[in-house]
């Protein structure tokens, strides 16, 4: 069991032509949601469904409904593969039909939006994995997973600035969940195996850079910070702003070596995402 002691709302629209569940999952990034549940309704079209089958306890090939729908309820679970965000989508969706109104419900695999407005409780300090249950082939959120502990909680300032939870949480909820295993694919198809990590080091003529004890990062979401330790894969920062020791793994990121000379000390590196 994890239990959440911090937690906000995230309300969004999607626009027109935004495709599922791509677009859903780059907004669950942006505003650094790891762990949480979502509501929406709206309308769809071009839409895929997966139903599941009691007799192989897992879901058939999708199905494919042509033309707009109404989504009367969409609800998600949202947990962490391989360092992203992945949301389970589960549809009751409607249309008239000449024999009278059609109802679909299901996984929804993918569609086109039309109209869709979104709701996302996140856990702010939750980074749980979403595995695949083989006993009652769905997937769930891993909440006894051993590398599945809850985030140390962010106190609480009377205004906090809009910004500072989103890039918080995510960085610690990226760092948290790289140790745990990839969200396995709902039915029988087989999962296919995950790249190696590409190095973590900055190859300039040829030499290879790591950020080391006394360099200086400028890290996408906790912005500058002071190398205190490295281990090779994994970096201890002194946060600037706050003075904070964060520990992040590099696998996640994209490091880039600013200076011109190397041998510079300190020297300064960028610290981006990796897409």
């Amino acid at each position: 069991m994890q239990v959440s002691r911090t937690s906000h709302a995230v309300v969004f629209r999607l626009a027109s032509g935004d495709a599922l569940p791509d677009a859903l999952i780059a907004r669950l990034r942006e505003a650094g949601v790891a762990t949480g549940t979502l509501v929406a309704h709206g309308v769809l079209e071009n839409v895929e469904l997966r139903t599941f089958s009691p007799a192989s306890r897992a879901f058939g090939a999708s199905r494919s409904i042509s033309g707009a729908v109404h989504a009367l309820s969409i609800e998600g679970t949202i947990g962490l593969s391989e360092g992203t965000p992945q949301a389970v989508l589960r549809a009751v969706l409607s249309r008239e039909t000449d024999a009278g109104v059609e109802t679909l419900s299901g996984l929804v695999v993918s569609a086109r939006v039309v109209a869709l407005e979104v709701i996302v409780t996140s856990a702010q300090d939750l980074a749980l994995p979403l595995v695949h249950d083989g006993r009652a082939g769905l997937a769930l959120l891993d909440a006894g997973a051993p590398g599945a502990a809850p985030i140390a909680p962010q106190p609480v300032s009377p205004k906090p600035p809009a910004a500072e939870p989103r890039a918080n949480v995510w960085a610690e909820a990226v760092a948290t969940s790289s140790a745990q295993p990839p969200l396995k694919p709902l039915g029988n198809a087989p999962l296919p195996a995950r790249p190696p990590a590409r190095p973590a080091a900055v190859a300039v003529e040829g030499e290879q850079f790591f950020p080391e004890p006394g360099d200086e990062v400028q890290h996408f979401a906790f912005g500058r910070c002071e190398v205190l330790r490295s281990d090779g894969d994994r970096l201890h920062l002194k946060v600037g702003k706050d003075g904070r020791i964060r520990e992040i793994a590099l696998e996640m990121l994209k490091v880039t070596l600013l200076d011109e000379d190397p041998n510079t000390r300190p020297r300064h590196f960028k610290l981006d995402r990796r897409l």
